[in-house]
């Protein structure tokens, strides 16, 4: 069986930076009325919101962009919450096109500037991403349909963080744009068979770790699958950072709220160990023009004996990988 441990001890910290947002676009054109199935659409939340009064929306159309695969634990929340939407909602058609994650991300700005834009569109939360289109007023606030279901009792602290975006596109407070609909870890995931094979241990502790990646180097295997050109490398780099951070130093860099010191010590850890691991040959020298997408088949190919990634890899490793 495939065996995944979290990254380092500061994994629960990332947990609350972690989460996907779904977010409303501004309806027009191709959806005819469909901007208000969009705002009663939120119903569908697992949360438990609850049941629309009986009413006729035949010719009513609900557009759901997203990027969940359809076996993802994500994938299949979506396909319950289309159901419940229909139950709750007779005569509303609900329409969803599938995504990846990198359409979205790129082409977001100019999609929800057409005229034939999604209700509603999971991305990525951030001031660059989710915070950009709320400043730039192509998502519609969801401040009165949060409070009226209760959202924000439920997605609170750190996690509402995500949702909320001022008027610069700054998280962590003003409007509600979005509203986190899973929490997701970054994990390393272990090609059990690879390290049997070679006579090693899979790792229990840091010192283990970095010890097993020792090994495989020098039995010529290059252990850690990454990637550069996308957010892979990043994620390595921000998991051996916030095994030194505190609270203090992610509001900083996350909410820019206080002075962030960019030669911090929990910085320069990361970024002096990760090009000690480059140094080492733990991660491929090519890897800086790679995306996320070759690290993925990379090591679901058997090629890499570790990836260290989140767990929306987790249902596709399960399914493609010919491994334990």
């Amino acid at each position: 069986m495939l065996r995944i441990r979290h990254a380092t001890t500061a994994t629960v910290l990332g947990l609350s930076l972690t989460c996907a947002v779904a977010l409303a676009g501004c309806s027009s054109g191709g959806s005819g009325d469909s901007g208000t199935a969009g705002a009663t659409g939120q119903a569908a939340d697992t949360a438990g919101a609850a049941t629309t009064a009986a009413a006729d929306y035949t010719g009513r159309t609900l557009t759901i962009w997203h990027y969940e695969s359809e076996n993802s634990a994500m994938g299949l929340a979506w396909a319950k919450a289309e159901e419940i939407f229909k139950a709750e909602h007779p005569g509303v058609t609900v329409t969803v096109v599938p995504q990846t994650f990198e359409q979205i991300q790129k082409n977001a700005k100019i999609i929800l500037t057409g005229d034939d834009v999604p209700d509603v569109m999971e991305y990525n939360k951030g001031n660059a991403t989710a915070g950009q289109l709320a400043s730039q007023g192509l998502l519609t606030p969801l401040d009165d349909e949060v409070t009226a279901r209760g959202w924000d009792k439920i997605v609170s602290g750190a996690l509402a963080a995500t949702g909320q975006y001022d008027d610069r596109g700054l998280m962590g407070s003003g409007s509600w744009y979005g509203i986190t609909n899973y929490g997701e870890y970054v994990t390393v995931y272990y090609n059990a068979d690879l390290f049997e094979a070679n006579g090693i241990a899979v790792p229990t502790t840091f010192d283990e770790f970095t010890a097993a990646m020792d090994a495989f180097v020098a039995k010529g295997i290059t252990p850690l699958a990454a990637a550069g050109a996308e957010y892979p490398m990043m994620q390595i780099w921000y998991e051996l950072a916030l095994s030194k951070a505190d609270r203090t130093l992610v509001n900083e860099f996350e909410l820019f709220d206080g002075d962030l010191d960019w030669h911090n010590a929990a910085f320069t850890y990361a970024t002096d160990t990760l090009r000690e691991w480059v140094d080492k040959g733990y991660i491929a020298s090519d890897s800086a023009g790679l995306v996320a997408e070759d690290m993925g088949t990379g090591f679901i190919s058997g090629q890499y004996p570790i990836m260290i990634s989140g767990s929306w890899w987790f249902a596709r490793v399960k399914d493609e990988a010919q491994f334990n």
